[in-house]
């Protein structure tokens, strides 16, 4: 039986918070001790792994949560589709290892720290391993929320028992490694829970038969990491690491804002999957519309929350040594509501219809203009350089993905209610510019931002008589009583 959608969202936001929200603990010691370039240089080592990663995954993950999410219903089809998806996973890790060791044998910059790169390259086994897929497919979030929340509790624990000094970057590796994926022997093992044996005939499992379709998705997934990972990797040899540091510290700011949309996206995505496969179109067009409305409420304060807040986040932390990186935080701050957009445009609605083409082609425009981007300005702006072209690449593939799948997509864009949101976001930047102007200190800032930030929003759309503030109302109401 499907589970709530509130309560999967509840607990995934759960699970992306504490991996995303865990660094605020950590970062600011980590980024103080390791400084600019050693988390730059971990960062960059990082994302040539994710590069082979991508490889090595092959769209597995996103194409195994839909397959899955068909199928959960029936015990015999969904054991089948684990296993099969999990013995690929297998041998294209064990690819995976092979050109992890032609880098080590051939490439410099790697190996002035061979160690690192090995004990960062671990995520490719944690990662095949991790089944993730599967426990969104079958939506139990709450299993992995839990999980997540107490492997993380340790990996903090170890870090500032084991990280001391800048020569500890080995042990920064490791709690890099562990911190994230390291619960995922956990998900392996728990699988048994799921599948029967006695369900499965070796011989007629046909693995490979999931390559195919996987390849879509690993298109897509691959263009998507050109101006994901690429950014990091641009900087680490156009500039230095340094550069890369300033770059993660503004991203990781962002990528923690971005979880609070981010994880309604993993929860729609199997459901709408499941109604699509069993014709429920009715239901699918109400889901969409409920979850394109709460995005844009979520995403727009977000965004202009992001970019007040930025110099105090940064500096509190990161340290005044990450000072040129409050910039770089301020414009990718506007990628909270392209992402959040384009994704409820692709991944929950076009991938799920069986649209991924134009999800590829809208988002191979925006790598493009992201590569070229990157070209022209990091010679001249370094880091914030770097932040123009990801920025303006999110804007490309939100706008190409509107213009060109609009007709696939049942959504009614712009809404009267929209206009609330917008509204209510600017009032919210004037109380909240008048804050900064004020000079507090930085931990008083982010906390009186963050205090009026929502009051100010949240009464802006009762005065609107907002739909969404209303609800809002009458769940606080609710609990209350």
């Amino acid at each position: 039986m499907a589970k709530s959608v509130k309560a999967n969202y509840l607990f995934n936001l759960i699970n992306s918070a504490s991996q995303l929200l865990f660094p605020l603990i950590t970062f600011p010691y980590a980024s103080r001790i390791m400084m600019a370039d050693g988390i730059g240089q971990v960062n960059f080592f990082q994302s040539i792994i994710s590069y082979i990663s991508l490889f090595t995954c092959l769209g597995i993950p996103m194409y195994a949560i839909r397959e899955v999410a068909k199928v959960r219903d029936n015990p015999e089809k969904m054991t089948r589709i684990t296993v099969e998806i999990l013995l690929l996973h297998a041998f294209l890790t064990l690819l995976g290892y092979m050109a992890v060791a032609v880098i080590c044998l051939t490439v410099t910059k790697v190996q002035t720290d061979i160690p690192l790169f090995l004990l960062l390259s671990a995520t490719i086994f944690f990662t095949a391993i991790g089944c993730e897929w599967f426990y969104q497919g079958i939506e139990d979030f709450k299993y992995v929320a839990i999980r997540g929340m107490v492997v993380k509790t340790i990996s903090v624990i170890l870090l500032f028992l084991l990280v001391k000094s800048k020569e500890d970057i080995l042990w920064y590796g490791a709690y890099s490694v562990l911190g994230v994926l390291g619960g995922n022997i956990f998900n392996f093992v728990r699988l048994r829970k799921y599948l029967h044996k006695d369900m499965i005939e070796f011989r007629a499992l046909h693995p490979f038969s999931h390559l195919k379709p996987a390849i879509h998705i690993f298109a897509f997934n691959v263009i998507v990491s050109i101006y994901l990972q690429l950014n990091n990797v641009l900087l680490g040899f156009m500039k230095d690491a340094e550069a890369v540091g300033y770059f993660t510290a503004a991203t990781k700011i962002l990528v923690i804002t971005m979880s609070l949309s981010s994880s309604l996206g993993a929860v729609i995505m199997p459901r709408t999957s499941n109604l699509i496969a069993e014709n429920k179109m009715d239901e699918f067009k109400v889901l969409i519309q409920k979850s394109y409305d709460f995005i844009l409420a979520l995403a727009m304060p977000l965004t202009v929350g992001l970019i007040f807040t930025s110099p105090s986040v940064i500096l509190l932390l990161s340290g005044e040594s990450f000072a040129p990186a409050i910039l770089t935080s301020q414009i990718v701050a506007l990628n909270i509501l392209m992402v959040g957009i384009s994704g409820v445009m692709g991944l929950q609605v076009l991938y799920p219809m069986g649209r991924i083409n134009i999800v590829i082609l809208c988002t191979f425009i925006g790598a493009v203009v992201n590569v070229v981007l990157n070209v022209l300005l990091i010679p001249v702006y370094g880091h914030n350089g770097t932040a123009v072209a990801y920025m303006l690449a999110e804007v490309a593939v939100t706008v190409s993905m509107f213009i060109i799948g609009r007709r696939y997509i049942p959504i009614q864009f712009f809404k009267k209610e929209h206009l609330h949101y917008v509204l209510g976001s600017v009032v919210m930047g004037v109380c909240l510019y008048g804050i900064f102007l004020c000079d507090f200190n930085n931990i008083i800032t982010v906390i009186m931002m963050t205090i009026t930030g929502i009051m100010v929003y949240v009464t802006s759309l009762l005065l609107l008589n907002n739909t969404m503030g209303n609800t809002v109302l009458g769940i606080i109401t609710k609990k209350i009583r």
